[in-house]
């Protein structure tokens, strides 16, 4: 099985309310020799603002998004969907993708229509975080990936400050082409460096190869990084989240087990609430980075020695009482989110069933004139609205004027601020953005200029 390498441009840091501008990645086999690379664009969709800050950071133009001789979004998103599809099975890798690019990715698909929106890790794919990986070298084997370090003096992980540090030199960075190559560039380096690291990435992105090995030991350690510092943690398993099974309760085995003994329920979900409470929660499918305890050294284990862990872990796990007592009270801690009305935070309330994936197929292998008729097909009542706007921002004159005019109201109305707490940019808020932007540094980039004026010009025809 080989890999694919990838990485997005998007028009901000909104996993719900941006989105991808441009995707680049290569595909390569087993000894990350590239076998094929490909680029795509999309034109900006007209009810998306940028970010200020994004376009800043890439120096975009507003009217080359926009610009008519730029594919459309639908047709990039059915270009990255038919690539990623075509390559199954890889290891599919990016450099901060599974907290940002798998979501804006699954977004993107939930979206549009294509199903299943879960590529990176069906049909034998795998998926796999560099950025993971990257601060477990750096803490482990620093001579191997070297850092910079900030003025507060932590190290320093952001891919350019990677690449520098260690002679890559891809070229311009905050492109996706260019971000692919050093993030291509640092995965030969540390499967060349650090072999043993490299193999435990590839095998922990499999969640079969997970739950195998934690279910195989009493003890082991987790790499997790929180509040800016890498850390290592000797942990248990002791229960899992009964709405996601892929969520794992860890106990830190450095943790005082007897205070936590003597809580009530009360205090113990206080307890494990907090950020750095005593049970990480680990996503068995999120690519940990995972050790056995014997290949950590005694400074990673600090003031305990295997033995003592072990034998910690082993008393935990013979406790019943005590490990229901702590499972109930992570359960009890965990974030309920309520349902939202707006279609675009419903990514995760069901799963799309098997006949709404056939729809989905069906409506985009017909002509546009075709698919009004399809949208009653959907038994899913977020895909009915989602493929009516899509043929909103496609082909509106196919949509009857009442349904249009719904849509309108809906749309043009969150931008121009009708609805002051609706999620995502309206013209007025991103461009107190834009000035605070211009304020902290103080230029104004042709960029940036050209995006005022389009901004200003709207508030002055919704006025």
């Amino acid at each position: 099985m080989g890999f694919v390498i990838y990485d997005l441009e998007t028009t901000g840091l909104n996993k719900r309310f941006d989105q991808i501008l441009q995707f680049a990645a290569v595909h390569t086999d087993a000894n990350l020799v590239v076998q094929e690379q490909v680029e795509f664009e999309g034109r900006l969709r007209p009810h998306i603002l940028p970010s200020p800050g994004a376009l800043h950071v890439t120096g975009g133009h507003y009217a080359n998004l926009i610009d008519p001789l730029r594919p459309s979004y639908d047709a990039m998103l059915g270009d990255i969907y038919g690539t990623m599809k075509r390559w199954t099975p890889s290891m599919f890798i990016g450099f901060n993708s599974i907290s940002y690019d798998e979501e804006v990715l699954r977004q993107a698909f939930y979206e549009s229509l294509r199903a299943p929106i879960y590529v990176t890790n069906r049909d034998g794919n795998s998926r796999g975080d560099l950025l993971k990986l990257a601060r477990v070298v750096g803490t482990l084997q620093p001579d191997v990936l070297k850092t910079t370090r900030g003025q507060d003096g932590r190290r320093v992980f952001r891919l350019a400050d990677l690449a520098r540090a260690n002679g890559v030199h891809p070229g311009r960075s905050h492109t996706a082409s260019a971000d692919v190559a050093t993030t291509l560039a640092l995965c030969r380096l540390i499967a060349a460096e650090a072999p043993i690291l490299w193999s435990s990435f590839m095998r922990f992105s499999n969640k079969a190869e997970v739950l195998s090995f934690i279910a195989e030991r009493d003890a082991f350690s987790v790499f997790e990084f929180k509040r800016g510092v890498q850390d290592v943690h000797p942990v248990t398993e002791i229960g899992f989240k009964p709405a996601d099974k892929n969520v794992r309760y860890c106990l830190d085995l450095t943790a005082d087990l007897g205070a936590l003994r003597r809580m009530t329920p009360a205090e113990l979900m206080i307890e494990i609430g907090k950020p750095d409470g005593p049970i990480l929660r680990m996503k068995a499918n999120g690519s940990p980075i995972l050790a056995e305890l014997w290949e950590l050294d005694q400074g990673q284990l600090g003031d305990f020695t295997e033995a003592d862990l072990e034998t910690t872990a082993a008393n935990v796990r013979g406790d019943t009482a005590f490990v229901q007592r702590l499972v109930a009270a992570a359960i009890a801690s965990e974030r309920v989110w309520p349902k939202s009305k707006y279609v675009e935070f419903q990514i995760y309330e069901g799963f799309i069933q098997d006949w709404d994936e056939d729809v989905c197929r069906r409506f985009h292998a017909a002509a546009w004139r075709d698919r009004p008729a399809l949208i009653d097909r959907f038994q899913d009542p977020r895909l009915k609205k989602l493929a009516r706007r899509l043929i909103y921002f496609e082909r509106p004159d196919l949509l009857a004027p009442d349904i249009r005019g719904q849509i309108d109201r809906a749309i043009w109305g969150r931008l121009r601020g009708n609805e002051p707490d609706a999620p995502g940019r309206s013209y007025a808020a991103t461009l107190q953005e834009l000035d605070a932007l211009v304020a902290e540094i103080k230029i104004v980039s042709p960029s940036l200029a050209s995006y005022r004026d389009h901004l200003q010009a709207q508030l002055v025809a919704a006025a």
